[in-house]
């Protein structure tokens, strides 16, 4: 609701959020990307929840999420109009985390990739770990990940305090952040309800291995050398308990048994013949 009566509409019936900022970095800003995104990955979800098209007009009134083309492709950009910088934050990948518009089997993954490039941080409250694992950039993911699990202060006796970050000491978001990322480099999977057509499978997955809007993506940024073992929930009040050895999945229980043809175990990996 605030969002459709606060703001005013451009020329062509659009939503025109400004004056605004995104997030702590640009401070003068137009139609900022976290805000963009966010209503167009929350509002669908809303409306299946609520079972009507109460927020349909806000959906159709919102400006597009801003995308520029140069030379080298598309990129998602911080707002349609942006400036004055002020720290290191990165909201045009708004849009692959928290907001989840773009990922492993989603459409215009090659956009979020470029956008994406290499890290910035891999401490504190940087996110990039996590969108590594949402984009199936396995090794990015993992050099983040080991990053962050050696950053601790050895100034405390116990070693999962992490080190200040940008913050304060011990900081719970460097942590945190790893734990998430390390999750979604595991499992990746969404509710039908979290986006309009929910997931489809990712490029090079075996035709009629699930017909699920749903699916249940199996190591999607794992890196095959990493021996692992894991339970973990899934929607539809799914678990799913795994062990990988040597390049290769040696158990999978998925509970209910129903779900278990919603699993997609993502390349390079392959399901042992013992299993």
């Amino acid at each position: 609701t605030f969002f459709d009566q606060h703001w005013k509409r451009d020329q062509n019936g659009k939503i025109r959020m400004t004056p605004s900022q995104s997030l702590e970095t640009w401070w003068t800003c137009v139609n900022p990307l976290p805000e963009v995104a966010g209503l167009r990955f929350v509002i669908p979800r809303l409306q299946k929840i609520a079972g009507s098209n109460i927020f349909q007009k806000t959906l159709d009134d919102l400006p597009a999420v801003p995308i520029k083309d140069g030379k080298d492709g598309k990129r998602l950009q911080p707002g349609e109009e942006y400036g004055n910088s002020h720290n290191q934050e990165r909201p045009e990948l708004y849009a692959i985390f928290p907001y989840r518009l773009y990922g492993v089997g989603k459409p215009d993954l090659e956009v979020a990739l470029k956008s994406m490039g290499g890290s910035r941080g891999s401490s504190c409250w940087h996110q990039e770990p996590i969108q590594f694992a949402l984009l199936g950039k396995a090794e990015s993911a993992r050099d983040n990940v080991v990053g962050r699990a050696a950053k601790t202060n050895p100034g405390f006796r116990f070693q999962a305090f992490w080190d200040k970050g940008h913050d304060w000491m011990p900081d719970q978001c460097h942590g945190g952040g790893m734990m998430a990322a390390m999750q979604y480099m595991l499992l990746q999977a969404e509710s039908d309800s979290s986006s309009p057509d929910g997931l489809s499978l990712p490029q090079g997955t075996p035709a009629g291995q699930t017909s699920s809007k749903s699916p249940i993506l199996l190591l999607p940024a794992w890196p095959k050398d990493w021996d692992v073992s894991f339970k973990l929930h899934a929607p539809k009040r799914t678990t799913v308990e795994c062990e990988v050895k040597n390049g290769k999945v040696v158990k999978l229980v998925v509970t209910p048994d129903s779900r278990r043809g919603d699993v997609v175990i993502c390349s390079p990996f392959a399901l042992s013949t013992q299993e």
